[in-house]
């Protein structure tokens, strides 16, 4: 027989029409097609991109060849891991070496390490949300590779700063997305992005274990996905 955790965290943003989205995608679109009043049934349809609200990326997102999400394994999309204190770091910083090798010692191969940043708090259409938002440096996702992560979880819209341009905001990092995402996606390490309430989890501690699902739709030949993410304690 198996034990329930002493406690269940959501840690997943809600998914409606006036969620913010990547500056440059279009809005979520989800509407009632058919009203059991009306029809008999009720039914929706949804339309938006599949790296929207709390999500997986797969190494397909940066890598021609890379695998899609249905060439993993369900197992890939748990696991036991970590929640580090990330959160005195600023508006648009480039998160370094220095700041996640205080917590080597408590990050083991194989796990999902999770980075609370606590920007969750300006979750909306913000401007630190949406473009000014901490952001791995190229360094420390070769970093976490090194550490062989299982996963890569952040509580910001990515694990890549805001690099583009729209007509309200220039760029906020010099560090290409690329150089964030490639060296996890090159070793098969799910970021896992946009997530909240991971301060939850870590309590007043500077780190705390935990236990963590992250599964996407059953969906094939996809670069990410929507997820529904937890955390058991």
């Amino acid at each position: 027989m198996f034990d329930a955790p002493d406690e269940i965290i959501d840690l997943t943003n809600p998914i409606d029409n006036g969620i913010p989205v990547w500056p440059s995608f279009p809005p979520v679109d989800l509407k009632h097609e058919s009203l059991a009043a009306r029809d008999g049934f009720t039914m929706e349809k949804v339309t938006m991109r599949t790296h929207t609200a709390t999500h997986v990326d797969s190494p397909r997102h940066f890598i021609p060849e890379g695998r899609t999400l249905d060439e993993f394994p369900v197992s890939k999309f748990m696991g036991e891991g970590v929640v580090v204190d990330l959160t005195d770091v600023g508006n648009s910083a480039a998160i370094g070496v220095d700041d996640l090798a205080q917590y080597e010692d408590e990050i083991d191969a194989g796990d999902v390490v999770m980075l609370n940043t606590g920007w969750d708090q300006y979750y909306g259409t913000t401007d630190e949300w949406m473009f000014e938002f901490p952001h791995l440096s190229g360094d420390a996702s070769e970093y976490l590779a090194d550490l062989e992560a299982k996963a890569v979880g952040i509580d910001t819209p990515s694990v890549g700063g805001w690099y583009d341009e729209v007509p309200g905001h220039g760029p906020s990092t010099d560090v290409h997305p690329a150089d964030s995402h490639l060296p996890l996606l090159e070793n098969d390490i799910i970021p896992i992005e946009e997530l909240r309430n991971l301060d939850a989890v870590r309590g007043d501690a500077a780190t705390r274990r935990a236990y963590f699902l992250y599964p996407p739709l059953n969906f094939q030949d996809t670069s990410g996905s929507s997820v529904r993410a937890f955390a058991f304690l």
